[in-house]
């Protein structure tokens, strides 16, 4: 009887995957974009800052994007909600997030990526997917419990109010290069989002001003 022969089963392609050098990759990925930004980071350098060798990173991203939009996937707010059970705390805490060390990196990252996001699709969505509208949404949902609680009128406008703050210490960091800072945050919860909200306007204390490490 004739042996019929069948092929070998062909290996299954993939990507190998070592979680220490995955993280390494990673982590040298956010700090080569934060120290250079999109346009002058390189696989290369990452590799270097990694300590590994360009072709293990190739081995698990095809791209300088698809390795950014990768890295951004692992930056997560420190706070996912806040609720303080009133406008005021919650306002108070959102200052304190939106300036704490963790935030100020990851605002860091948003700055790097800016210029690419016109020519880069994958790097929009993840632009808007991991940063803007996490942002957006936890202000969103301080808003909306304040109206249920009868501390804000029921016809604010809560999508163009939740936009103010992230949108306005995103440009500030854009146009003077240097980080928001608390003062600043305070000042546009203060003297912009309050009013539109119908609040009056406040001025906080000098004492206020430092970020919370």
């Amino acid at each position: 009887m004739e042996t019929i022969s069948t092929p070998a089963t062909e290996p299954k392609q993939g990507r190998p995957r070592d979680p220490s050098r995955d993280d390494a990759i990673i982590d040298a990925a956010i700090g080569t974009l934060i120290r250079e930004g999109y346009d002058r980071m390189s696989i290369e350098g990452v590799a270097t800052a990694a300590g590994v060798g360009k072709a293990t990173v190739y081995r698990r991203w095809n791209s300088k994007a698809e390795l950014v939009v990768d890295a951004m996937a692992t930056l997560k707010p420190s706070v996912d909600t806040i609720d303080t059970g009133s406008l005021d705390g919650d306002i108070d805490l959102m200052i304190a997030v939106s300036c704490s060390p963790h935030s100020e990196r990851l605002l860091q990252v948003m700055v790097s990526i800016c210029s690419a996001l016109p020519r880069e699709p994958e790097l929009l969505e993840a632009f808007r997917t991991r940063f803007t509208a996490p942002r957006i949404a936890r202000i969103s949902g301080i808003l909306e419990r304040a109206v249920a609680r009868g501390e804000l009128d029921h016809d604010i406008d809560i999508a163009m109010a939740a936009s103010l703050m992230p949108s306005l210490m995103l440009q500030r960091v854009l146009t003077t290069g240097q980080p928001a800072g608390r003062a600043y945050a305070q000042q546009v919860v203060g003297s912009v989002l309050l009013p539109v909200l119908g609040r009056p306007a406040r001025t906080f204390s000098n004492t206020d001003t430092e970020t919370p490490q």
